[in-house]
């Protein structure tokens, strides 16, 4: 699949999020099946979206399109292994108060339990946010890519692990609520 293609979109790193789901919207008015498309050619319309919003598989999309080959394996970048403790650090912190929330009985203790779920939520908004400048520094890089004067591999690498943590972050916000 050429997600760019498909989305109508030139094949480039440097591309908004609006851009990607305008495209989308303009797209899906006439293949959602509601409208008479077909619901085979919709469900690879979203994929497409899917696909470039998310950098690091945007980035892998572009290096198959213009034929660049790169090695997404190997360690992350030095800097975000500090972040990466943070994550673990946080992470398990956020996933003991879950658990202290659930077995809560009295309201004493659901009370105790709601201050340090109100703190947890704190902490992992705080490194959501700091995942997301991380990111936002990968994605700066994309012009210097496209340029041939940056390794895609080593971006890629890193985008991967940052968007798996973020995920992993929203995941846990969700059940600090």
């Amino acid at each position: 699949m050429n997600a760019f293609g498909r989305l109508g979109l030139d094949v480039r790193l440097v591309i908004s999020e609006e851009e990607i789901r305008d495209s989308f919207r303009k797209k899906a008015g006439v293949l959602h099946p509601d409208s008479g498309g077909d619901e085979k050619e919709f469900s690879e319309l979203q994929l497409a979206q899917e696909i470039l919003l998310s950098p690091a598989r945007r980035l892998k999309e572009w290096m198959g399109a213009v034929s660049v080959e790169a090695d997404a394996r190997g360690q992350i970048g030095a800097g975000l292994m500090d972040l990466f403790q943070k994550v673990a650090e946080i992470g398990n912190a956020a996933e003991a108060t879950i658990k202290l929330g659930a077995g809560a009985q009295s309201s004493l203790a659901k009370a105790m339990a709601e201050v340090k779920l109100m703190g947890e939520r704190e902490r992992v908004k705080s490194l959501l946010a700091e995942i997301g400048a991380e990111i936002g520094e990968r994605i700066s890089a994309f012009p210097e890519i496209e340029e041939g004067e940056a390794d895609p591999g080593k971006v890629m690498r890193d985008l991967i692990f940052l968007e798996k943590w973020r995920a992993s972050m929203k995941s846990v916000y969700g059940r600090l609520m």
